[in-house]
């Protein structure tokens, strides 16, 4: 009976586990330079000496040597620009102030389409691209 619902607990634990939804793979080198490709529609492939990431949607392409590599993760933002990416539900925090890339602040209830804005959250201000 222990050992049943030890199984369940663990199985229910399992069930309610999602994965993250990450729109770039940003690849650091040992001499700290940074490449960030987007994530959906990436592979990589594996050499005797080298890493060979491509997107097939973008025709992004990169060959890092392995000595190379000091670190690979992926995220939400291109760490080579600063942009972040959300999607348009999460702009809606009224401690936000939205600007889009003209300048004119937008309402923060606004439904944003697609595109760049700049979105101040307290005292810090960050690039956002809208999905």
């Amino acid at each position: 009976m222990k050992k049943s619902l030890l199984l369940f607990i663990t199985l229910l634990g399992m069930a309610t586990v999602q994965a993250e939804d990450y729109n770039y793979l940003t690849i650091v080198c040992i001499d700290g330079t940074k490449t960030s490709l987007t994530a959906v529609g990436l592979s990589i492939s594996f050499s005797d000496t080298q890493l060979t990431a491509t997107n097939a949607y973008t025709d992004e392409t990169t060959t890092i040597a392995l000595t190379d590599l000091a670190s690979m993760k992926f995220s939400n933002t291109d760490e080579t620009t600063g942009i972040h990416t959300i999607h348009a539900n999460e702009t809606n925090d009224k401690k936000n102030a939205i600007y889009n890339l003209q300048g004119e602040q937008l309402p923060v209830n606004a439904t944003l389409p697609k595109g760049i804005y700049i979105i101040k959250k307290g005292n810090e201000t960050q690039k956002y691209i809208v999905k």
